[in-house]
């Protein structure tokens, strides 16, 4: 109980030594140019046999902290025929060769180490290099614990005994409760060994090395027996309950190590590979179970540290099982660290390597730093719940704006950086080579989520040779960056996969086969602009069910074909492609192309289909013109299509009702409504210049007349019926005229006039165009009068001009243009769309005639006036757009207008005074005429496609139309008259009402 500190080098906090066959603990100061050191016995007894190191156990639950170089918190050590502890403290200045260590026994079989226990709670703070937290050893054979405190990489050492067999290692058990913190280099926070055949810890520490399946692997740091080397190590146990934190380079967090036949662990300040090593010399002897656990986080910071190390290995003979749990998160973020790793090797059987990985994270370190190592082995495991991946601890990364604030606090929060909020693309240069690495053994990582864990992998994978898998669960979630090498194995997807995260276009290699089932989720980016997918290129089959959510991150190109994954054969066992919102144009569907590639295209619907479904909500002619009209287009030119963004936008629509209000919004209703309006201001017009061509007002007129009229509120309006589109004009017209007799039965004249056009064009009360306009027209007037008949004739025509501004809005696609390192998709946005409105201007012309016959009959004080009357006009509508892909050219269309009107007019001429009288009449007709107005036009962006298509839009035209009209007429001195008029004229969807007035002279 209580507090230990120590000052010292080689000043240990707890010291607790058993050592059969002489030898113990030793140390010394080396300034001068030699210093010769020997631990251990040197002659065996006469029979050959070692002494065995006896039963070490340790207790404690106080504080210790020691402050200098080599100063251990605690050592626990049992070692059998010779050997120790042996320690050095050189100079800096030290030469080479200035110190010589040997630590072990000589001659003759070497004892058996004993059974270490150590089981100890409370915090252990080392400050100095090569200070580890606690060092828990059996040796048999000799060897133990030896080193330079101060590190120099240059003294001599040899760990182990020397000639004869060596003993078994004990069986090792560290259970710990409390903080482990070391601040220095090579201070390992746990170590735990049994090691047999002689052998131990010595060196400057051990880093990154290389091991071979055999357990002859580099040895460079000479923790070997010159002599014959035969031993079992005991079983190694390590239960951790605290966290683990190391500062310093090689720094490891907890080290299981079970060897056979000699070895241990050591090695030279160096951090480059293979500069040190840990395992079996290659020695005769078994090597026995190693497991540790933790239930706290272990962070290591340091360059090529473990955070969690278990190791059975052996030369020539067998080892065992390795079984590693980390219950929270393993952080091991330096050059060439690795956050877990597991061996069993040797040239006889080897152990079954188990680790779990329970903890929230799981990172291993930058450079060659992995994730998860598996080495050696027979059947291995790797299950893991936590975010797995392997990247240095400072990393470049953009985070969404929106997140910075609490980023910020969460950079100051004491403990690892976990950037789970940075966005996943801009983290793919900074992940290290490899993820999780196994070799010769029949490795197996299964990936799942925990309820407080993601169950999340990303990066490359390569797991050698042996019959191995990868299976992601459903829930959890694996992202491939480049290469997922199962050495021909199989990737099973249960969950979701992703190539290099939702957001990035990338193709992975998998050297082995994949199989998706009903639950997998394969993540399918989709970049039209470049016509690419993600795509996976496997050595061996593919067989394929669930989803491939589709997320398009660009549609300015039109969808074709593409391979998803191709391998040595494909199946297709019903893969869906879905999209993030529902998708009323598209139907995408995958099939399997020559055996080998699983292709992803689409069957969709016509855009005429689509339009003429009932639930579509239109039933416009002129919508289905525009659906066959896109229908043309798209088939013209694909997947190079200057239309695409727009058709694509149309497809991506959520259904047949949105789709139908998008197309009836694209159609220029407008462009072929104006024939309709220059046609109607034509027949006010001519109605007014019959001012002075009806029945005269008089007995006897003078036979000149001279006119002006003003319309100032016509309005037309056209409604179809539900499912249509409705119109709604409002024309002012003046004009001026006159006409005077020529010859008995001729009058001759003319008339001029302007229309102000106000138009708007809606569908369902949402407004689909407003336009503005004018046009003149000029007519010669004619009449012919004998008895009680006449004939008027009127030719001429004009010229107009319109603008305006109509809705072509569609709603944008959205995409997910991203994920966080954990996972979270970032929120949708939107593809650049193409506008919301279009402007346009339009020219127009018109010319032709009208001939009416009418006969006035006098009926006591009426008058009855039956008429036929002929229109022919020829009328042209040119027009251009602009503001947006959607914008349409009109090079000029013409129309030829026919009609034939029979009509009668009834009234009576009252008289005021002698002077003065006033006329009342009334008139109704009905005009038959052509059925409608067609303009055609194309898209000005697409007016070179091949095949040319074109828009043919039409209108109809109410045919018969019911023509009424009423005034009033007040004649008066010399011949002047004011009138006030009603016309209207109403059909099956056309209503109109107009009133004008005018004023006339005739003398």
């Amino acid at each position: 109980h209580g507090k230990i500190t120590t000052l010292g080098y080689l000043s240990h906090g707890i010291f607790a030594q058993s050592v059969g066959g002489g030898g113990g603990a030793s140390g010394a100061a080396a300034n001068a140019s030699e210093a010769d050191m020997t631990i251990g016995g040197a002659i065996s007894l006469p029979s050959g046999d070692g002494s065995n190191g006896g039963h070490v156990t340790v207790n404690n639950d106080g504080i210790i902290e020691t402050w200098k170089d080599g100063a251990l918190g605690i050592f626990a050590q049992s070692v059998g025929g010779g050997g120790g502890y042996g320690g050095v403290v050189s100079a800096d200045t030290a030469g080479d060769e200035s110190v010589a260590l040997q630590l072990g026994g000589f001659g003759g079989n070497g004892g058996n180490g004993g059974k270490v226990d150590v089981t100890v709670s409370g915090t252990i703070i080392t400050h100095g290099e090569r200070a580890h937290g606690v060092v828990a050893q059996s040796v048999g054979g000799g060897g133990g614990y030896g080193g330079d405190a101060k590190g120099k990489s240059s003294n001599a050492l040899a760990i182990g005994g020397l000639g004869g067999n060596g003993g078994d290692g004990g069986d090792v058990t560290v259970i710990r409760t409390g903080t482990i913190t070391t601040t220095g280099k090579d201070s390992i926070a746990i170590i735990a060994q049994s090691v047999g055949g002689g052998g131990g810890i010595g060196g400057a520490g051990f880093g990154r090395f290389g091991a071979d399946d055999d357990g002859g692997g580099p040895n460079a740091i000479g923790f070997n027996t010159p002599g014959g080397t035969k031993g079992t190590g005991g079983k190694v146990t390590i239960i951790q309950s605290g966290a683990i934190e190391t500062d310093g380079d090689r720094g490891h967090g907890v080290v299981a190590q079970a060897v056979g036949g000699g070895g241990g662990a050591g090695g030279m300040d160096s951090l480059a590979m293979g500069q040190s090593a840990a395992g079996s010399q290659g020695g005769i002897g078994d090597a026995a179970a190693s497991a540790a656990s933790t239930d706290s986080q272990v962070w290591v910071k340091g360059a090529s540290s473990y955070a969690m190390f278990g190791q059975s290995a052996t030369g020539d003979g067998n080892a065992h099982a390795v079984d590693l749990t980390a219950g929270d998160s393993l952080f091991a973020q330096g050059a060439d660290s690795v956050a877990v790793y597991g061996e069993s090797t040797a040239k006889g059987a080897k152990g079954n390597i188990t680790i779990n990985l329970n903890g929230q994270y799981t990172i291993g370190g930058a450079g060659t730093g992995v994730a998860a190592m598996l080495v050696g082995g027979a059947d291995n495991t790797l299950n893991n719940h936590s975010l797995l991946y392997a990247m240095g601890a400072t990393p470049s990364f953009t985070i969404q704006a929106s997140q910075f604030q609490a980023f910020q606090a969460f950079l100051l929060a004491p403990g690892p950086v976990v950037p789970t909020n940075a966005i996943l693309e801009s983290l793919l240069d900074d992940f290290s080579p490899l993820a999780i690495t196994g070799t010769s053994g029949d490795d197996h990582v299964e990936n799942s989520k925990s309820a407080d864990t993601l169950g999340r992998v990303i990066g490359n994978m390569d797991l050698g040779g042996g019959t191995n898998s990868f299976h992601n669960i459903a829930d959890a979630s694996m992202v491939g960056l480049k290469t997922i090498d199962l050495g021909g194995g199989k990737f099973t997807n249960d969950g979701l996969f992703t190539n290099q995260g939702i957001g990035v276009v990338a193709k992975v290699d998998v050297t082995g086969g994949f199989t998706q089932i009903f639950s997998g989720d394969f993540v399918t980016d989709v970049d039209l602009n470049n016509q690419i997918t993600d795509a996976l290129a496997l050595t061996v089959a593919g067989d394929f069910d669930g989803e491939a959510p589709l997320n398009f991150l660009s549609i300015d190109k039109l969808f074709a074909e593409y391979v998803l994954a191709t391998g040595s054969a494909m199946t297709d066992s019903g893969i869906t492609p879905t999209t993030l919102h529902p998708a009323v144009g598209f139907n995408f569907l995958t099939k399997v192309v020559g055996g080998t590639d699983l292709v992803l295209y689409a069957d969709n619907p016509t855009f005429l289909e689509l339009a003429q479904d009932p639930n579509s909500g239109t039933t416009d002619p002129g919508v289905f013109q525009m659906a066959q009209y896109l229908d043309d287009v798209e088939a013209s030119s694909s997947p190079d299509n200057p239309m695409a963004l727009l058709i694509n936008m149309l497809r991506f629509l959520p259904d047949e009702m949105e789709l139908g209000s998008a197309l009836t919004r694209l159609t220029p209703h407008y462009a072929v409504h104006t024939f309709e309006m220059i046609n109607r201001s034509t027949d006010i017009m001519l109605e007014a210049a019959r001012e002075c061509t009806g029945v005269p007002a008089y007995k006897d007129p003078d036979g000149r007349c001279v006119w002006a009229s003003i319309s100032p509120q016509a309005e037309y309006s056209r409604d179809a019926g539900a499912g249509t589109t409705s119109r709604d004009d409002v024309m002012k017209t003046m004009s001026l005229g006159g006409i005077g007799e020529v010859s008995q039965h001729w009058s001759l004249g003319a008339t001029i006039g302007r229309t102000e056009f106000d138009s708007k064009i809606d569908f369902n009360g949402e407004l689909l165009s407003a336009t503005t306009g004018e046009s003149w027209q000029a007519y010669a007037l004619a009449k012919y009068a004998a008895k009680n008949y006449f004939i008027d004739f009127a030719l001429g025509g004009g010229t107009g001009s319109f603008k305006g501004e109509r809705d072509t809005h569609l709603d944008q696609v959205a995409f997910i243009p991203g994920e966080t390192l954990v996972g979270d998709y970032l929120p949708e946005e939107l593809l650049p769309g193409i506008g919301n409105s279009v402007t346009y201007t339009q020219k127009t012309a018109q010319f032709g005639g009208s001939a009416r016959l009418g006969i006035t009959q006098e009926m006591g004080a009426f008058y009855l006036q039956p008429t036929l009357q002929f229109d022919a006009r020829w009328l042209r509508v040119s027009g251009k757009e602009a503001g947006s892909v959607a914008a349409f050219n009109f090079d000029g269309s013409a129309n030829m207008y026919y009609s034939a009107t029979p009509a009668f007019e009834i009234g009576t001429d009252i008289a005021l005074s002698d002077i003065a009288s006033l006329r009342v009449y009334g008139k109704a007709g009905v005009e038959f005429s052509n059925k409608e107005w067609e303009i055609e036009g194309r898209f000005a962006a697409a007016e070179n496609l091949p095949g040319n298509p074109a828009l043919h839009l039409t209108e109809a035209v109410d045919s018969p139309l019911y023509r009424v009209g009423a005034g009033l007429e007040l004649n008066g001195v010399n011949g002047v008259g004011m009138s006030v008029r009603y016309n209207g004229a109403f059909g099956e969807t056309v209503k109109q009402n107009a009133i004008s007035a005018s004023l006339k002279v005739s003398f």
